[in-house]
C-alpha cells in the first residue's frame, strides 16, 4: 500500500502513480486524496491513518490500476469542468456582493 500521510498536500499525482502500479493508497480525506480517490475502491481515506491502512490492505491491486488507467486527459478535463461549474453555481453574483 502507498501511505499517503500529508494534510496539505493539494496535488494527488503520487497517489495516481501508486494507483498505476496496482498499490492501494491509505490517507486522511483531505483535498488530493478526496480528488483522486473520491468514492473509489481504491483507497482508504480516515482521520485516523492507521484504520486507513488497515483497511487498505484488503483493497484490489487490479482494481487499482484499472481505476488509474481510466484517467485519461479527457476525463480529467471533464471532471475539472465539472468541478468548475458546480463551484459556480455557490458562488454570489455580483448584484447579490454588491447589495
Amino acid at each position: 500500500m502507498f501511505v499517503f500521510p500529508s494534510l496539505t498536500d493539494t496535488f494527488g499525482l503520487v497517489l495516481l502513480e501508486a494507483l498505476a502500479s496496482g498499490v492501494p493508497v491509505a490517507a486522511f480525506p483531505v483535498t488530493a486524496p478526496r480528488d483522486v480517490i473520491g468514492e473509489a475502491p481504491v483507497g482508504v481515506l480516515d482521520d485516523d491513518l492507521d484504520r486507513a491502512c488497515l483497511g487498505a490492505l484488503g483493497l484490489s491491486r487490479a482494481v487499482c490500476r484499472e481505476f488509474a488507467l481510466s484517467m485519461s486527459w479527457d476525463r480529467s478535463t471533464r471532471l475539472f469542468v465539472q468541478h468548475v461549474t458546480e463551484a459556480a453555481k455557490t458562488m454570489p453574483t455580483r448584484a447579490a456582493i454588491a447589495a
